[in-house]
C-alpha cells in the first residue's frame, strides 16, 4: 500500500520468473569451448567469477532465448504494462545431481526477491524467495538467461519507482542485486 497525496492506493503485483537456457546458442559451440571458458570470454579455465549480471534491460517482449530479445528503448512503463528484465547472470556455480541412468548431472538453481520502492526508499511492496526454474543438463552449460517479469496486476500510480532485484545462486549461496528506477506513465 502507498500514499499518494493522501490517498491510500494498493500495488499489486504478480512476478513471472523462468531461467533459460539458449539450446540454439550451445548446439552451436562445442561442450569443449563451453568448458574451457572460451565461450563466455573467460582468459583462461582456472579464471574465476563473481555471481553477478553481465548484462540486464529492460524488454518489449518475452526474450526468444540468450540475446535473443526486443530491448526496451526506455525505463518509462504504461500503467499496467509488463515490466520485463531480461538478465544474464555470470560467474554461478554448479550442483551436481544423479540421472534415473545413474549418470552425473550438472545444476544450476537460482531464487529471486524483488522490492519496489518510492524515489525515498520508502518500500512499497515486494517479494522475497521467489523460485526460478532450475536447470538440469549434461553439460555446464554458461548461456543462461533469466527474463523477470512483474506483471501491475493493479496499474501503479503514475510516478517514479525503484525495483531492487537480487538473484540468489543456490549452489553457492552467492547473491546480486540491481537496481533500476522506472516511471510509470501517466498514459
Amino acid at each position: 500500500m502507498i500514499q499518494i497525496n493522501d490517498k491510500l492506493v494498493i500495488m499489486t503485483t504478480t512476478v513471472i520468473l523462468t531461467v533459460m537456457l539458449s539450446v540454439s546458442a550451445f548446439s552451436a559451440q562445442s561442450a569443449v569451448a563451453q568448458a574451457d571458458g572460451a565461450v563466455t570470454g573467460l582468459s583462461a579455465p582456472s579464471e574465476v567469477q563473481t555471481f553477478r549480471s553481465g548484462f540486464d534491460t529492460f524488454v518489449s517482449s518475452d526474450p526468444q532465448g540468450f540475446g535473443v530479445y526486443e530491448e526496451k528503448d526506455s525505463s518509462t512503463f504504461s500503467p499496467g504494462e509488463a515490466i520485463i528484465l531480461y538478465i544474464e547472470p555470470v560467474g554461478f556455480e554448479y550442483g551436481t545431481t544423479t540421472s534415473k541412468g545413474d549418470d552425473s548431472l550438472n545444476t544450476i538453481n537460482f531464487s529471486a526477491d524483488f522490492v519496489i520502492s518510492d524515489t525515498e526508499g520508502n518500500v512499497l511492496t515486494g517479494q522475497q524467495g521467489l523460485p526460478v526454474s532450475e536447470i538440469i543438463s549434461h553439460h555446464q552449460n554458461k548461456e543462461v538467461f533469466i527474463p523477470f517479469t512483474i506483471s501491475q496486476t493493479t496499474p501503479f500510480p503514475a510516478d517514479d519507482y525503484v525495483i531492487t532485484y537480487t538473484i540468489h545462486d543456490s549452489n553457492s549461496e552467492n547473491s546480486f542485486d540491481i537496481v533500476k528506477e522506472i516511471t510509470i506513465s501517466e498514459d
